[in-house]
């Protein structure tokens, strides 16, 4: 036997060992396929309209008597929002950021990392001009307009590009260092995943999962093996993103199915496709649940189905590996998450929520979330929503 192929064969003896010796689950993820290649991809920032931010349910923790619901002072021509449910960020379209809120380890941005409450909007300034806000948690990612990337909140780990540098709160916005050329982000509560324009996943943070791939190093770099992104989403361990080619890849943890793999277990730092989902447009990702639009406007949920997050008329904690259609929606065009909440704006501009968050009209007292969708009232059309604010069309 040539050397060569004798190599060969012991490399795939050594393979046939590793897999029997896995449990079921480690198994099929191993074995599950990749992501598919497809055509080359040149993500662009999505164009947006502005509109008034409406906030349709008070923050977390706010004083009684604060600011609660309606149009939020101030913050009219905006064209990206961030609620992380304690503090809102907002960017206007001449490129300026506001917030308002509490201030959690400097979430505000304005200087400060003491525990206020600021009922108006404020400038956030020393940054801009800006394009886009993105919030993890109380730490909130906003892209410029030349593709770099600020950052300011409560994790100075995730701000500083997975730096070890402690979990002080950075109360101004600082640089995030070697992220360039950003579209969009899709930041988690441990890890940042940010897409580049050439269709590239950058991620930062915490590795426990794999959720920046098969490395060991928590700093800033692109996630091996993923290509032809052109939308990214980050759902609990998971990371996600949605091929040109309108397929959706996972890799990370798939204890609640977020890879589409069953049984549900094991992890991977390759990105395997989720299957069940073509003609994909937008992805977007919760607390170990994640959503896919397709291009007929239908919306599709897997991952942990608690709280009703699944849509799919079941409360309990139960988990779903393959894609479930969520039921009773009109044709949407915008997908969002907010924990155990999905979202959906319709193509007439009606705002719809299920999940956890999703009681709104409910007699006063009551809590708990819907298995269906429920349409949410606003005074006009919607444009995007994140946590409970919406971004509404303005008149």
């Amino acid at each position: 036997m040539r050397a060569r192929t004798w190599l060969r064969a012991l490399a795939a003896g050594v393979a046939v060992l590793a897999v029997a010796g896995c449990s079921k689950a480690d198994r099929a993820v191993m074995l599950a396929p990749g992501c598919p290649k497809g055509p080359a991809a040149r993500p662009v920032p999505r164009a947006a309209t502005p509109g008034t931010a409406y906030a349709f349910g008070p923050h977390f923790g706010a004083p009684a008597g604060s600011f609660r619901e309606g149009a939020v002072p101030g913050l009219t021509d905006v064209v990206s929002l961030a609620d992380s449910g304690h503090t809102t960020v907002a960017v206007r379209s001449d490129g300026t950021v506001w917030s308002y809120g509490t201030n959690v380890k400097g979430s505000l941005g304005h200087g400060s990392l003491e525990r206020v409450h600021r009922a108006e909007p404020r400038q956030v300034t020393g940054i801009g001009p800006a394009r886009a806000v993105y919030s993890s948690g109380p730490t909130f990612f906003v892209v410029l307009r030349d593709g770099t990337v600020a950052a300011w909140g409560s994790d100075r780990f995730l701000v500083r590009g997975g730096k070890r540098e402690g979990y002080d709160g950075v109360a101004v916005p600082r640089p995030v260092p070697r992220a360039g050329n950003v579209v969009a982000m899709g930041p988690g509560q441990l890890s940042v995943l940010a897409l580049r324009g050439d269709g590239r996943v950058l991620g930062w943070g915490i590795n426990v999962t794999d959720v920046l791939g098969d490395r060991n190093s928590t700093g800033i770099g692109v996630v091996p093996d993923v290509r032809g992104a052109v939308d990214v989403a980050t759902a609990g361990g998971a990371g996600v993103v949605l091929t040109a080619g309108g397929a959706v890849c996972a890799w990370g943890n798939n204890a609640h199915g977020l890879l589409g793999v069953e049984p549900t277990g094991g992890q991977s730092g390759r990105p395997v496709q989720v299957r069940g989902l073509t003609d994909i447009v937008q992805v977007a990702g919760g607390a170990d649940v994640a959503y896919a639009l397709d291009r007929d406007g239908a919306v599709w949920a897997w991952g942990r189905g608690v709280s009703g997050a699944l849509g799919d008329g079941d409360t309990t904690d139960h988990v779903s590996a393959r894609p479930v259609r969520v039921a009773g929606l009109p044709p949407v065009r915008r997908i969002s998450a907010f924990h155990l909440t999905g979202y959906a704006v319709d193509t007439d501009g009606g705002l719809w929520a299920w999940g956890s968050g999703s009681g709104f009209g409910r007699p006063a007292g009551t809590t708990g979330g819907t298995a269906r969708p429920v349409r949410i009232p606003l005074p006009g059309p919607a444009l995007d929503v994140s946590g409970h604010h919406a971004l509404v069309r303005d008149r």
